[in-house]
């Protein structure tokens, strides 16, 4: 289990945005994006923001308040919404919950931050990669696959209103980058997924890397 310092940056961020929080009521309030890492990993991680969303509620008016909105300070809270955060079925599981007063925070856990910045894949994202790996030894390249394989629905097409991110072309990307070979994740990810889940059905099997270039 991840340690969790809430005397980082980010951390204090956080602390100050709850202390402001009216205290009539409970707040739970999910962090994701590099804070996690920081608070969890390695403290010395800097991103410019902290990305949160409570879709019970909305935190921007807060935010304001405490001067912590994007273009008040250096490092600001950016409010999300839960559809922000595209990554494994499985990552409330893993999340550490931290209760700080009248706040609950839900903190990501590292393996499931790190699907998420597969959309982006911007060079903060893969020091996002070389610093939670190099911290903890996780993930593995077998684990990455893993659980990429049970996010496989990510990397189906986006909808023609979105800014689409490429999931394959940037796992392709990050492969070398990461783990030192190349990968078809078509091969390697998508279609053993798939087979997976049509086993689980009941289904014959079939030639997926066929279905999928076809």
């Amino acid at each position: 289990m991840n340690s969790t310092d809430l005397a980082t940056p980010a951390g204090q961020l956080l602390c100050k945005l709850a202390d402001t929080l009216p205290q009539d009521r409970t707040w739970r309030i999910t962090v994701f994006g590099s804070a996690p890492i920081q608070i969890q990993v390695d403290r010395t991680l800097i991103s410019a923001d902290v990305d949160v969303f409570c879709d019970a509620e909305d935190l921007q008016p807060w935010v304001n308040a405490i001067g912590a909105a994007q273009g008040q300070a250096d490092l600001y809270i950016q409010v999300c919404s839960g559809l922000n955060f595209r990554t494994s079925p499985h990552w409330l599981a893993r999340a550490t919950t931290v209760v700080y007063g009248h706040c609950t925070f839900v903190f990501q856990d590292p393996i499931d931050i790190l699907i998420v910045k597969l959309n982006r894949l911007e060079e903060k994202d893969l020091e996002a990669f070389r610093v939670v790996i190099r911290k903890t030894g996780h993930p593995t390249e077998a684990e990455r696959i893993h659980e990429l394989q049970m996010a496989v629905d990510l990397f189906r097409p986006s909808f023609d209103e979105e800014n689409a991110s490429d999931l394959v072309n940037n796992t392709r990307r990050l492969w070398p980058i990461i783990f030192g070979r190349e990968i078809d994740p078509r091969a390697e990810i998508i279609a053993p997924a798939l087979a997976k889940r049509r086993a689980g059905y009941g289904l014959p099997t079939s030639d997926y890397k066929k279905e999928l270039l076809g």
